[in-house]
């Protein structure tokens, strides 16, 4: 009987001493998942340590100021316009000495030049033929009968650079001649040559090559720095 409880003592004391060794093993490796407190774990390292794959990264949208479709030929910018394409080509041999490559550029553009009091159009030509006689017997001198284009059979009363000006003509004849008139702009065709280039630097070395342009030649009129307009689809 003795013998069988020494028996029975050392087979508990075994499996005491077992199970505190397998607690022990399960304690280290639960330790190498755990970090230090006060950090969260990331979702990427929590599948790491379970087998799991993590998820790919999300795509980063590129800066709002970038534009996918720019062609990294740098910027382009122009002086002008020039009335005479000789003021452009004196410019042209100044810049020549502080940028790479400029050209000049001709181009046709529509332009306001002064305003236009015309007497309004009449049906037929007999009939502005009528109205010119009838202004001239009026006093006014300046008059001129319009045959052709889309303003045939108006008749000019004058052109006048300002719209105030034109504005005071037109007060005149209505009070004093009882002259109905209107005003129109007068939009002319005109060539005008540019000097424009192309920039990789920077706008303040840019504008530091201006400084210096109109700096050191004092007679030549450098017009405002412009950027080239968009082209026409």
């Amino acid at each position: 009987m003795r013998f069988l409880f020494y028996i029975l003592l050392i087979a508990n004391l075994g499996f005491f001493f077992w199970s505190l060794g397998h607690r022990d093993t399960k304690r280290h490796l639960d330790a190498k998942t755990v970090e230090a407190p006060g950090r969260l774990m990331l979702r990427s390292e929590v599948g790491d340590t379970q087998g799991e794959i993590p998820a790919p990264p999300a795509e980063i949208p590129p800066p709002l100021g970038l534009d996918p479709g720019s062609s990294g030929d740098g910027s382009c910018y122009r002086l002008g316009p020039f009335a005479e394409t000789a003021e452009a080509r004196r410019l042209l041999g100044l810049v020549k000495e502080w940028i790479d490559r400029p050209t000049v550029l001709s181009e046709s553009s529509e332009s306001l030049d002064g305003y236009w009091l015309l007497y309004p159009k009449a049906d037929n030509l007999d009939e502005a033929k009528g109205n010119r006689k009838m202004l001239i017997d009026k006093g006014i001198k300046d008059v001129w009968l319009i045959d052709k284009g889309d303003m045939a059979g108006m008749i000019s009363l004058g052109i006048f650079k300002t719209r105030e000006e034109a504005e005071t003509e037109l007060l005149r004849l209505s009070n004093k001649l009882n002259v109905r008139a209107q005003i129109r702009p007068r939009i002319t065709q005109s060539d005008t040559a540019w000097v424009q280039f192309s920039w990789e630097k920077s706008a303040m070395e840019l504008d530091e090559v201006m400084i210096q342009l109109r700096g050191e030649n004092p007679d030549v009129s450098v017009p405002p720095l412009r950027a080239c307009p968009r082209p026409k689809f």
